[in-house]
C-alpha cells in the first residue's frame, strides 16, 4: 500500500512538474524561449539545436528575404502562406507628401503625449548623445583617421539640428548660415553635406538617420540588404516612389518590369520593415503601444489577405529542436552489444542505455511542450483577432470592442491564467505596426455607467490644480485611483470633449 502510495506521488510530482513547465513557457516571449532552448540544450546530449543564421528581426541576411522578418522561418521548408500574391498594398502606409515619414502613433491630432515629456527629453537627449558617442569612436576606414575637430564640430551640430524622429529637415543653407550668425563658425553647404552624407547618414546607427525626407530614409535601410528581392524593394523607392505612395502596384510592375506578382509582394514586405522613424522618438499611447521595431521582436504575425485575417507565428529565428540521431545510434549500439552479450553485459552498459533513454525521454517531451505552446499561442491570438476584427481591418483604436480574458475564454476554453500568460510580454505585427497583444484588451462602460463616469470626471477636472492641470492619462489614472473606474485614455478624451472641458495645456492658468 505504502508502495501504491509512492507511486502516485510520483506520477503526480511528475505531472506537476510538466503543468510548470508548460506555463512557463507559455508565459515566455520568443527571445526568452530562445535562451530556455540554449538552457536545455546544455543539459540534455540527446538534444540538437539548429540555429538560424544569426540576426535581428531587422538585419541583414541572405537573397531571398533580404534579412527582413516576414514571418517565414528559415528552420522550415513550409512557406508563410501570411501574405499571398493577392495582398493588397495597405500594409505598406505612406503619405504623398514623401517629405514626411510614416506616423506609426496614433497621436496624431495635437493632442498630449501619454509619455511623461520628462522621460521624452531624457530619452531625446540620450539619442543625441548615443550618435555623439559613435562619432567620437567613428574611424574613417580607407584614410585610417578619426574625424577632425572640424568634422566633428559640424557632425555634432548636424545632430543636434535633427528631429525626434531622427530626420534633418532643415536646409543645409539655413543651417550655414546659422552657423555664421549665431556661432561665428564659417562653413558652407558643401561641407555639411559631407559631413551629413558620409559621416551621419552612411557610418551612424540606426540606418536612416539624417534622412531629409521618407524616400531617402527607405533607401538608406534598404542599401543595407542584400538579395534579389532587396534590389527590388530598393529599385520601387528610388524609381517609382509616387506610385507607391499612391499604392499604384500596376504601375510598379509595369515601370519596373516585374513578371512575378510575388517578387513584389515580397519587395513590399521588406519595405513595410523598414523603420520609418530611425529617432524612435514618437509618442506612443495605450492603445497603440508603439514599440521601436529595432528593440522589439513580435509574437505574432496578423495579415489581411483578401479580407481573411491569417494568424502567423514569428519564428523565422526560432532554432529547431530535434531528438540527436548521435544520441539514437548510440543507444542502438548499446541495445544490440548488450543483446549479443546478454547475462554477460556489464552494470555500466545497462546505466548507459538507461541514460540515453531518459535524456531522450526529457528531449521528447521538451519538444511536445514547445509544439503544446504553440498551439496554444496561435490558437488563443486566432479568437482574439477573431473578435477584434474590426480593428484588424482598418488599424483604427475606435474598432477596438470591449473585450476581457473571461470573454476570450468563454470562446477558446483555455483557463484565464493561460490566457492571461499569451497576452502578457508578448508583441504582434500587424498591417499597421506593432503593438502589445495586451493593448487589444478592453473594458465596457455601458450607458448606465456612461452618465456617472462623466460626473466622476467633471469632479476630478473641477477640483485639480487649474495652474497644473491634468493631462488625459493622468485623469485616467484618476477615475482608477479615485474610483476604481477603468477606462483608456482615449475614451477619457472623448467624454473630457462632451462634457465641454479642453485639454490640459488649454486648460492651464498662468
Amino acid at each position: 500500500m505504502a508502495q501504491e502510495t509512492s507511486i502516485s506521488t510520483t506520477i503526480r510530482q511528475r505531472h506537476n512538474l510538466k503543468q510548470y513547465a508548460a506555463s512557463t513557457l507559455v508565459e515566455s516571449n520568443g527571445e526568452e524561449i530562445e535562451k530556455i532552448i540554449r538552457d536545455k540544450e546544455q543539459e540534455n546530449i540527446a538534444l540538437d539545436v539548429v540555429y538560424p543564421s544569426e540576426g535581428g528581426y531587422d538585419q541583414g541576411a541572405e537573397e531571398g528575404d533580404a534579412g527582413l522578418d516576414d514571418g517565414r522561418s528559415e528552420t522550415s521548408d513550409e512557406r508563410d502562406t501570411s501574405i499571398s500574391d493577392s495582398e493588397r498594398g495597405e500594409a505598406v502606409k505612406f503619405d504623398n507628401d514623401d517629405d514626411e515619414p510614416i506616423d506609426t502613433s496614433s497621436n496624431q491630432g495635437g493632442e498630449e503625449s501619454t509619455r511623461n515629456p520628462l522621460d521624452v527629453l531624457t530619452e531625446s537627449e540620450s539619442f543625441r548623445e548615443d550618435l555623439k558617442r559613435q562619432a567620437d569612436m567613428l574611424k574613417i576606414t580607407d584614410e585610417e583617421r578619426y574625424l577632425t575637430d572640424e568634422e566633428r564640430y559640424l557632425t555634432y551640430y548636424l545632430i543636434d539640428s535633427l528631429d525626434d524622429d531622427g530626420y534633418l529637415r532643415r536646409p543645409l543653407g539655413e543651417l550655414a548660415v546659422e552657423l555664421e550668425m549665431r556661432q561665428q563658425h564659417e562653413t558652407t553647404v558643401e561641407d555639411l553635406e559631407y559631413v551629413l552624407v558620409e559621416i551621419i547618414q552612411d557610418e551612424l546607427e540606426p540606418r536612416g538617420v539624417g534622412a531629409r525626407n521618407l524616400r531617402e530614409c527607405l533607401l538608406l535601410q534598404l542599401e543595407e540588404c542584400k538579395g534579389r528581392v532587396a534590389q527590388l524593394a530598393y529599385a520601387i523607392v528610388d524609381r517609382c516612389f509616387d506610385a507607391l505612395a499612391a499604392k499604384r502596384y500596376d504601375r510598379i510592375e509595369q515601370s519596373l518590369g516585374i513578371v512575378n506578382h510575388s517578387d513584389l509582394v515580397d519587395a513590399l514586405r521588406i519595405i513595410r520593415h523598414c523603420n520609418p522613424k530611425p529617432g524612435n522618438m514618437q509618442p506612443e499611447t495605450p492603445h497603440s503601444g508603439r514599440e521601436r521595431v529595432q528593440q522589439v521582436r513580435p509574437d505574432f504575425i496578423v495579415r489581411n489577405e483578401d479580407g481573411r485575417l491569417v494568424v502567423t507565428l514569428n519564428d523565422r529565428f526560432m532554432p529547431e529542436v530535434r531528438v540527436s540521431s548521435e544520441q539514437e545510434q548510440e543507444l542502438g549500439r548499446l541495445q544490440k552489444e548488450a543483446e549479443r552479450k546478454g547475462k554477460e553485459a556489464s552494470a555500466g552498459m545497462h546505466e548507459g542505455i538507461k541514460f540515453i533513454k531518459d535524456r531522450m525521454k526529457d528531449a521528447n517531451d521538451f519538444i511536445q511542450a514547445l509544439k503544446e505552446r504553440n498551439n496554444t499561442l496561435i490558437t488563443v491570438m486566432q479568437t482574439i483577432v477573431t473578435m477584434q476584427r474590426a480593428y484588424f481591418l482598418s488599424g483604427e483604436e475606435e474598432d477596438l470592442v470591449p473585450m476581457t480574458l473571461q470573454d476570450v475564454e468563454d470562446r477558446c476554453h483555455y483557463d484565464i491564467s493561460t490566457i492571461s500568460r499569451v497576452s502578457n510580454s508578448k508583441y504582434v505585427d500587424t498591417e499597421f505596426g506593432i503593438i502589445p497583444v495586451k493593448a487589444l484588451f478592453t473594458n465596457a462602460v455601458d450607458d448606465t455607467n456612461q452618465r456617472a463616469v462623466m460626473q466622476a470626471l467633471k469632479e476630478i477636472i473641477d477640483a485639480e490644480d487649474k495652474h497644473h492641470p491634468l493631462t488625459d492619462e493622468k485623469l485616467a489614472a484618476a477615475l482608477h485611483d479615485q474610483q476604481s473606474i477603468d477606462i483608456s485614455r482615449r475614451t477619457v478624451v472623448k467624454y473630457r470633449e462632451k462634457l465641454g472641458y479642453l485639454k490640459a495645456s488649454q486648460r492651464k492658468e498662468a
